[in-house]
């Protein structure tokens, strides 16, 4: 049976030498996307998970070749879900995952904790960075992933809560932000009606697909925002 927190002598810690190379993800978790009146569930969460794509794939074409995922439900398994497909044909494509606390898988259920247990298994590296749950721990965890990182990628639908820190930190720090708020309706509502098959996009091969054929989307849409 697999477990999320591995022995640590069984850590790839490659990445701490590269940061360079490095880049970590922050969002919001799956139900705060879903607060949308004016676009589907389903349309919702395909249209976020190929724009993830869409990101991860950028930065890999960008030179990053390690990339920290912080084990939260939404964007970080989504995150962590894409990368274990990209590690199938691009072997240098590298998963760290920061885990909060010990305890981290326990409030996970049926698939979302398979899904959270295979990402660690195909994780260089599992750090745990808290030895016990306190109140502090997730923004300790995404301190963590920011001081090992060279760029934070980002998908928003709110100004709150531990994304908007991570943000805020990374523009502290100096640390490159690219990020996508897709409550810019204005922007996300005129992609869908260009490229209406993005709504069908529901495995990550089918969203990494789309990338290959509209590598420059990002940029053309104008939902990408980088500082």
């Amino acid at each position: 049976m697999l477990k999320l927190i591995r022995n640590t002598q069984y850590n790839n810690m490659t990445f701490l030498n590269n940061r360079d190379k490095t880049i970590c993800f922050t969002g919001h978790r799956t139900e705060k996307f879903l607060d949308n009146i004016l676009m589907s569930r389903d349309v919702t969460l395909t249209s976020v998970k190929t724009l993830l794509t869409l990101m991860t794939a950028d930065a890999y074409d960008r030179g990053a070749r390690y990339f920290i995922t912080g084990m939260a439900r939404g964007v970080d398994l989504w995150a962590g879900e894409l990368l274990m497909y990209m590690q199938r044909f691009l072997p240098d494509v590298h998963i760290i995952a920061a885990v909060p606390h010990p305890n981290h898988e326990y409030s996970f259920h049926s698939n979302e904790k398979e899904l959270l247990l295979a990402i660690g298994n195909a994780a260089d590296a599992v750090i745990c960075i808290s030895e016990k749950y306190t109140k502090w721990c997730f923004l300790s965890r995404n301190d963590y992933m920011l001081n090992h990182s060279s760029a934070v990628l980002g998908l928003l639908h709110s100004n709150e809560g531990g994304t908007a820190y991570t943000i805020k930190k990374a523009a502290a720090k100096s640390i490159s932000r690219r990020i996508i708020d897709v409550r810019d309706y204005n922007r996300m509502i005129p992609m869908l009606e260009r490229f209406p098959e993005i709504c069908r996009l529901t495995l990550p091969s089918q969203q990494y697909a789309f990338w290959e054929k509209n590598p420059r989307l990002l940029y053309q849409c104008g939902l990408f925002c980088e500082d």
